[in-house]
């Protein structure tokens, strides 16, 4: 099985061909392959079908999601390397059309759809319209309560606002992703405000901790700019780089940053599908 591996801001991804429909909700091959040890040490997987530009993203757990804003990010850098006169990339996903521009040197711009507000739609079991500013309490040892902002941007996404990001942010955010309020889990996105934009910290879904999110990236954004934080129009510093967000005017929202390429190569395992 031929694949390639890319990174976006420390976020990595391996890209694979397939001609076959892929429904699984989970593939047990894909925690083997992004194994750090006895694989090539992957966030995720995306499956890529050339014909239709359909795309399947699977965590590092096997797991299914429904959208990655860096996944897409890497299997648009495959195309444009492979087609150098394209500019635009549309993918087509479980949350809708991803539409992917090259721009500059090798940053990607990647639009994902509108964010939903709707407890439903994050989903999240509460009896509220939305799952908005409420308090929740964890269970850690500590059991510390936190005020919760969720939404989502194609997935579920829950987004911690303080002033400083926690020092225990990563025992939060795994008690958080796995909370019973969250039926399907949740990413976890810690953020504060400074001077150039939004600091995050991100506990991915199937992941745990991660360098960068796409997706994470958006929600943080968003979430700034309803609160009053910050403009619509922000960089959101992570711990693998800095990504640009722009949730436009007729809310669709565009990540701007990198994709590189590092290593490409077989993997004895058979086609997936």
């Amino acid at each position: 099985m031929r694949f390639w591996k890319y990174s976006v801001l420390g976020n990595t991804f391996v890209v694979v061909l397939t001609r076959k429909s892929v429904r699984a909700a989970h593939l047990d091959w894909v925690e083997k392959l992004c194994h750090p040890v006895t694989g090539v040490a992957a966030d995720g997987v995306v499956l890529i079908q050339p014909v239709g530009m359909k795309m399947h993203v699977y965590n590092a757990d096997g797991g299914r999601a429904e959208i990655s804003g860096n996944g897409a990010r890497c299997a648009a850098r495959l195309f444009f390397d492979a087609t150098p006169s394209a500019k635009v990339a549309p993918l087509r996903g479980d949350a809708g059309v991803i539409l992917c521009r090259r721009m500059t040197g090798r940053a990607i711009s990647v639009c994902i759809p509108p964010p939903k507000f709707a407890a439903s739609d994050v989903p999240a079991r509460v009896k509220t319209d939305e799952f908005w500013g409420v308090p929740l309490r964890l269970p850690t040892p500590s059991g510390r309560g936190v005020v919760v902002h969720a939404l989502s941007v194609g997935n579920p996404q829950c987004v911690i606002w303080s002033k400083a990001l926690p020092r225990d942010w990563e025992e939060l955010g795994k008690a958080l992703h796995e909370h019973p309020v969250f039926p399907e889990r949740s990413n976890v996105v810690f953020a504060r405000t400074q001077r150039k934009g939004i600091d995050v910290r991100i506990w991915e879904r199937g992941v745990g901790p991660t360098q960068a999110s796409g997706t994470g990236a958006a929600a943080a954004a968003v979430v700034g700019a309803r609160l009053g934080h910050t403009a619509r129009q922000v960089n959101v510093f992570m711990a693998g780089g800095t990504m640009r967000v722009n949730w436009r005017k007729d809310g669709h929202i565009e990540l701007i940053a990198p994709a590189e390429l590092m290593v490409e190569g077989n993997w004895p395992w058979h086609e997936p599908g």
